[in-house]
Order: C-alpha cells, then sequence, then structure tokens
C-alpha cells in the first residue's frame, strides 16, 4: 500500500476512535441529560449508530485533515514519518 494512502487511513482511523471516546464520555457522563435520553428510548440502538457514526466521522475527517495539512512538503521530510 503506498505511504501517503496508508498515511491517511491510520490518521482518520485515529479520529474515529477518539470520536467514539468522545461520544461514549457523553452518554457515560450523562451530558445534559443526553445519556438518560439514549437509554430510555424505545429504539436505542439506532440512537447508539447514529451518534457513533456521527462523532467517528466528523473527529474521523478532522484529524486526517489536519494531518494533511501539517503534512511535510518535502520528500525526505515525508519518508521520515
Amino acid at each position: 500500500m503506498p505511504k501517503l494512502i496508508r498515511f491517511v487511513l491510520l490518521n482518520t482511523a485515529l479520529g474515529v476512535l477518539i470520536g467514539w471516546f468522545v461520544a461514549a464520555a457523553v452518554v457515560y457522563f450523562n451530558i445534559n441529560g443526553f445519556g438518560d435520553l439514549i437509554w430510555r428510548s424505545s429504539n436505542w440502538i439506532a440512537a447508539i449508530f447514529i451518534l457513533l457514526v456521527s462523532f467517528g466521522s466528523t473527529f474521523g475527517f478532522a484529524v486526517m485533515a489536519t494531518a494533511v495539512m501539517l503534512m511535510p512538503v518535502d520528500k525526505d521530510e515525508f519518508d521520515k514519518l
């Protein structure tokens, strides 16, 4: 796999994991009653799925975009990554 593709996929996966962790923390710590709202819902599986997809995609894109913007432009510096 080309190094640039691996770089983007790794950073996207890291961002998705961070997003899932933040979503879990929001539900676990019941921020603004959000955890109660989800667990008392009649379809809590769909609510958790939507929450994980939205947080995962948002954080995944943010981390990937930040990594690409901060990526070195010199080939020798990129090869050190």
